[in-house]
């Protein structure tokens, strides 16, 4: 479907009255084209006061609701402290972690051999990765203690 008219609007990037709009509905092409350029039929949708305030307000909403998210975003950046090479590492391998514990999820509900062996290597790989974030901790606790002494 086609509506002429409001394309405008997403070109120009500014918000327009739309009080009528123009819908072409085209059919999925069965036959030739000229078959397809027959049954074309072109009509004018009329949107209501009450329409365009509803509208108004939803697309209003979205707006101030995209906003005060990126401002929150914004704040959230500046109040962090800068993280350290140890952190990002942390955070790296918690996310891993989460994808693995996806994964490990997925295969709850199959109890072929293939999938017993796959939960018990993605088992063994969320182990090493908690021993990987145990040692990271551990040197970020020393490297704490150096810098307070």
């Amino acid at each position: 479907m086609n509506i002429n008219g409001l394309s405008n609007i997403v070109i120009s990037g500014a918000f327009k009255s739309v009080s009528s709009a123009h819908i072409t509905i085209t059919p999925a092409i069965n036959g030739s084209t000229n078959q397809a350029a027959e049954s074309t039929s072109q009509e004018t949708v009329n949107i209501s006061s009450k329409g365009k305030q509803v509208l108004a307000t939803e697309v209003g909403a979205s707006l101030r609701g995209q906003a005060a998210e990126k401002r929150q975003q914004t704040e959230r950046a500046e109040n962090e402290e800068p993280k350290s090479i140890i952190d990002e590492q942390i955070e790296r391998i918690k996310e891993e972690i989460k994808a693995l514990q996806k994964m490990l999820t997925k295969l709850a509900g199959d109890n072929s051999e293939a999938a017993a062996q796959q939960r018990k290597q993605l088992q063994e790989q969320i182990m090493q990765l908690g021993n990987q974030i145990a040692v990271l901790m551990d040197n970020k606790m020393r490297d704490a203690q150096k810098a307070a002494s």
